[in-house]
């Protein structure tokens, strides 16, 4: 510990600028490689020399070469050394000073080997991956088009789709994203002058008939006056979904505001919880969010949300079948003491108890900032718009464009379109070249604006609108490689690549004009401007972006469906209203809940260990009564203190990661070991040998994972690795797949009934699952820490705040330049973390240190 702690304190005297590292005289490298050499002989050599190679690592046949080749050999040993982990605690051990002096004179080494290999810098060309592309386009066009689908997967790198050397170009790149391009441009020319207008749409409309008179829906589904009265969850295929707003999208897509107005009746006080979706033909496409209904008081909620065409509302009540059995009503029969011949006297019962009360939906759109568009303004600027009647009759449009008329007042008018310049070529070239600034993020030259004005001129010559030839060739830049690829050349970013490069990472999407502004006048490289920006950046909405992708990276969120809980053994995560689906509301507030700690985190600048352990945690009803913590009220997260005894607080305790770390039926230490040895340590396990063999899940609860493990490890050469990642994996066995707390396993053959029921469609019914053996959570940290439980493993965790830190840094330096930090970079990251410390590790402080390092600075 003491040796951990003199590390901390003087590594924070070492720095190094690998923008122009000093060279090593001769002299100096002889004296250091000996003391390098004595070093390893002393305390290393007895276990890593070529006689007996344990862990297979060789450090005799390295010493003293600092090759790239076996750059990664230095680096494992310089991470397990300052973990405390080697030598072993029964080994002699260095003092700290001699520890100090051979890691900082190896991390040296390393950082000179890299930059004399870096001749065109760190990062090699990339382009935008899926998400930078949609985001690109959306803010370039002020549109909201789904894109990304239509191009191929990204690959994955070091954790991140980003990551240059995964990023990829194939012929089936170039034809989605001509195809890409054409989705996007579609439909953005407004074809008639009109004001946004006011709707107001009732479910209880004739129109909305074939949900709420459908069989499976209309016993306990109400319309009453204009509102409707949900006594009970809709039929999962057939929702509460709008067809009278999907006639208006269906013509007029775009931007709508939406205000639903909701109360919950009869229900002893308490809210309601209902959910609210984007939809198309009845199917979910995306949840706008979870909202609360209050007792007997309308509340309404308000959302500006981009609708395309034929795209509706869907209204979902939560968990309206519980609500109503916990009052004591039943859904078998709308009211109490009814005749046991009720269906069939053909008598019409209105259904009592618990009821979401929805009122007619008011709607206002298309919604647009100012006139003309953005996206017209963003394509032809000052262009007027004319009628199609206004063009020269020599001019002959496409024949769907030639027809095209639009309803003005109950008559048919022709379309608007942008007029024919007085010198289309003149006004053309203005118009790419401003365009094409913010698409290629850099300035624009005569040269560059060339080929594509050579487009517009041979629309022109074929006697195609304005429109048309304009079209045309931004459908063309927006599939050039000056916008897909991001140009960054060796040495220091020029102040445009610098401009792309943090745009990219705090906002995953092009600069805007203020961050092209300060490219264009060369400021942005002024170290006090390019913080300013990065906090302007970080303070945008658009961050969000940023926290979301970053964390569905980096903790894996982005995988959190990949798996189903097996629905006997953990009902818990699963709806009552369908037990094949999982509890959507549970679901996203659990997501929510790992995004809502990173943000308080970056937005308040709070300490980034906190994201290991917290006295806090984010959480709402459903969540709080999912972790067993004391009442929370309503759908909205909010910040709560946790009891004294808690194992909660940070994210290897969050439903979320747990749940991503295991298969959706079993744990396993191993896999939830090596996650987090790789994204919370940075120390990588190496790959299992050939004949490792693996561990079979055992659902029936005869074996225990770490029974198994046990006779796995008594090969020798697992053995060594495993010392290393089992005991992680074994604190987090105090936690099931879903992210419940146990003590017990469950399964499904051998084991002690358990009197617990959940909630099935109708009634509580009784759970299959056994208790079967007794959890083990106990394990030794790096060789010297006893825990016993998530509690004490945190506590020694953050023993390693360094380490911790320092891989924090690299997965944002990875996020931030598409490039994973080489063993070469280890003396840059110290730094940026020795210099965060005296910040308090604050992530927003974090970010700043990042975006003014070299590693981000340079190519």
């Amino acid at each position: 510990m003491k040796i951990l702690i003199y590390i901390s304190f003087l590594s924070l005297f070492v720095s190094t600028n690998i923008g122009s590292l000093h060279a090593f005289s001769k002299e100096e490298n002889e004296a250091n490689n000996s003391k390098l050499k004595n070093f390893a002989e002393k305390f290393c050599l007895d276990c890593h020399d070529t006689e007996t190679t344990k862990g297979d690592f060789d450090l005799e046949k390295i010493i003293p070469s600092f090759t790239e080749k076996n750059a990664k050999f230095w680096e494992r040993m310089v991470l397990r050394i300052e973990a405390g982990e080697m030598p072993p605690p029964k080994k002699k051990q260095p003092e700290a000073k001699e520890v100090l002096e051979a890691l900082t004179w190896v991390k040296k080494k390393l950082a000179e080997e890299a930059h004399t290999r870096r001749v065109s810098g760190r990062v090699l060309v990339r382009r935008l991956n899926r998400i930078e592309y949609e985001n690109s386009i959306h803010d370039l066009l002020g549109i909201k088009k789904p894109l990304k689908d239509l191009l191929p997967e990204d690959e994955v790198s070091h954790g991140f789709s980003n990551s240059a050397n995964a990023l990829s170009i194939s012929p089936v790149h170039i034809q989605q994203y001509m195809i890409a391009a054409d989705r996007a441009l579609k439909n953005l020319i407004p074809r008639k002058i009109n004001e946004p207008k006011k709707y107001t749409f009732s479910y209880t409309d004739d129109q909305e008939k074939s949900f709420w008179g459908h069989g499976s829906n209309k016993q306990f589904i109400r319309p009453r006056e204009d509102k409707i009265w949900f006594y009970a969850s809709t039929h999962i295929e057939v929702p509460a979904f709008l067809r009278k707003f999907s006639t208006i999208t269906r013509k007029e897509p775009g931007f709508y505001k939406i205000k639903i107005t909701t109360k919950a009746d009869s229900t002893d006080g308490k809210m309601i919880a209902y959910s609210f979706w984007k939809a198309k033909s009845g199917k979910r496409l995306k949840l706008i969010g979870f909202f609360d209904a209050h007792p007997n008081k309308e509340t309404t909620i308000e959302k500006t949300i981009w609708f395309g065409e034929s795209e509706t509302i869907i209204v979902a009540p939560y968990q309206m079948s519980q609500y109503r059995v916990n009052a004591g009503h039943s859904m078998r029969q709308p009211i109490k003491d009814l005749p046991k011949d009720w269906r069939k006297s053909g008598k019409f019962y209105e259904p009592e108890g618990p009821a979401l009360v929805v009122s007619p939906v008011e709607i206002e759109g298309p919604i647009n900032e100012h006139w003309p568009t953005k996206s017209y303004t963003a394509l032809f600027g000052q262009v007027p718009l004319v009628g199609r009647d206004k063009l020269d009759k020599e001019i002959l449009l496409e024949a769907h464009l030639r027809r095209l008329s639009v309803k003005v007042a109950g008559k048919s008018v022709p379309a608007l379109t942008p007029a024919m310049p007085e010198d289309p070529s003149t006004e053309a070239k203005k118009l790419l070249a401003s365009f094409m600034h913010k698409a290629f993020r850099r300035p624009i030259s005569d040269e560059d604006v060339e080929p594509y004005l050579n487009v517009v001129n041979q629309q022109l010559l074929e006697k195609q609108c304005f429109e048309v030839a304009m079209l045309v060739a931004y459908k063309v830049i927006l599939c050039a490689p000056d916008f897909l690829f991001l140009e960054e050349r060796p040495g220091k970013l020029s102040d445009h690549a610098l401009a792309s490069r943090l745009s990219y990472f705090l906002w995953r999407s092009t600069p805007d004009d203020r961050l092209l502004e300060l490219a264009d006048k060369g400021e942005l490289s002024k170290p006090e401007v390019l913080k300013q920006e990065a906090i302007r950046l970080i303070k945008s909405h658009k961050s969000k972006v940023f926290v979301r992708d970053f964390l569905d990276h980096w903790l894996h969120l982005k995988d959190i469906q990949a798996t189903t809980p097996d629905k006997d053994l953990y009902p818990e995560y699963f709806s009552s209203v369908d037990h094949n689906e999982q509890d959507r509301l549970l679901l996203y507030s659990s997501i929510d809940e790992t995004v809502k700690t990173f943000s308080h985190l970056l937005y308040e600048n709070r300490n980034s260990l906190e994201l290991i352990d917290s006295e806090y945690i984010w959480a709402n009803q459903r969540l709080a009564e999912f972790y067993g913590l004391p009442e929370v009220e309503g759908t909205k997260l909010r910040k709560v203190k946790l009891p004294a005894n808690s194992v909660r607080g940070g994210v290897l305790t969050q439903s979320s990661v747990l749940k991503v770390t295991a298969n959706g039926a079993t744990t396993s230490p191993v896999v939830r070991g090596v996650w987090l040895l790789e994204n919370i340590m940075a120390m990588p396990a190496p790959p299992p040998p050939p004949n490792a063999g693996s561990i079979e899940p055992d659902t029936r609860g005869a074996t225990t994972v770490r029974e198994q493990l046990e006779k796995h490890k008594s090969t020798k050469s697992c053995a060594a690795c495993h010392r290393m990642i089992d005991p992680p994996g074994f604190a987090l066995e105090a936690f099931d797949p879903i992210g419940l707390e146990r003590k017990h396993y469950r399964g499904t053959g051998e084991g002690e009934a358990v009197d617990n029921t959940f909630f099935f469609r109708r009634d509580f019914k009784k759970v299959k699952f056994k208790r079967s053996a007794k959890v083990d959570a106990t394990g030794t940290l790096f060789s010297k820490f006893d825990f016993n439980g998530p509690k004490e493993f945190k506590k020694h965790l953050l023993t390693q705040s360094h380490n911790i830190m320092r891989c924090l840094t690299g997965k944002l330096v990875t996020f931030a330049t598409g490039h994973h930090p080489e063993p070469g970079d280890l003396l840059e990251l110290d730094r940026i973390v020795n210099k965060n410390k005296a910040q308090n590790h604050g992530l927003q402080s974090l970010i700043l240190e990042i975006i003014q390092s070299p590693l981000f600075t340079r190519k």
